[in-house]
């Protein structure tokens, strides 16, 4: 699924979201084919920026396999502005039994100031009565959740830290904040890397599909079986 995100905090008219058509088989399909895809209805979406700790409700646009993908390109070119950030957020089917039917397949941010972290479907919890039977009929209705970071500036002026000949040395505290800071940049590059392995994975994967589908099927012959054999006179 393919997401344009930006700052809009009305309710969605639309991010960027793609995930592949339902299928409908019939009854000649080989017993090992994959099962068909369930049911789909848009998604209450919820993008949260861990840097400014603000959610909003992006605006979400569903591409469909059989869509125009060239959308993508549009999203892309809006990414020039600072209050538009456009996201790819990739559908498949949830595992068997998980309730969600949905999860994300892989989410990347396609504007350079912003990250995307963390990506998930869950089923909306709602009170009452009917929500594990629900649930259970995979009938509650679903919400992705997309949590990312923006661009942070490391502040580098003179006065920021003092130098080695100023005489002054840095507190306890100071070094602890320090590290304390340190620590979580590089927990958030760790979640940025993760979710970009993800995407790797997966399209590696896909890619190799394709390949073996356009690979075709070839014949082995031995050097022995093309020899032909010596007459009685040589």
């Amino acid at each position: 699924m393919s997401a344009t995100a930006d700052r809009d905090q009305s309710p969605p008219p639309a991010t960027v979201a793609e995930h592949n058509d339902l299928v409908h088989r019939n009854a000649d399909v080989p017993e090992d084919a994959a099962p068909p895809l369930p049911p789909f209805e848009p998604l209450f979406t919820l993008l949260t920026n861990a840097t400014t700790n603000a959610t909003v409700h992006p605006r979400v646009h569903y591409i469909f396999s059989d869509d125009d993908p060239s959308v993508l390109a549009a999203a892309a070119a809006t990414t020039a502005d600072p209050s538009h950030r456009a996201l790819v957020v990739d559908l498949a089917a949830a595992p068997p039994g998980d309730p969600g039917r949905w999860a994300v397949s892989w989410a990347s941010s396609m504007s350079p100031s912003f990250a995307v972290t963390g990506s998930s479907v869950a089923v909306q919890q709602n009170e009452g009565d009917d929500t594990a039977e629900d649930d259970r009929r995979g009938g509650a209705a679903l919400m992705l959740r997309v949590k990312g970071v923006e661009h942070e500036p490391i502040d580098m002026r003179p006065d920021s830290l003092p130098s080695s000949g100023s005489g002054t040395s840095l507190g306890r505290e100071d070094v602890e904040g320090l590290a304390e800071d340190f620590r979580r940049r590089m927990g958030v590059l760790k979640n940025v890397v993760d979710e970009g392995e993800k995407r790797r994975a997966v399209l590696g994967h896909q890619q190799q599909q394709d390949e073996d589908q356009d690979t075709p099927e070839m014949a082995v012959v031995e050097d022995d079986d093309v020899k032909e054999k010596p007459s009685a006179g040589d």
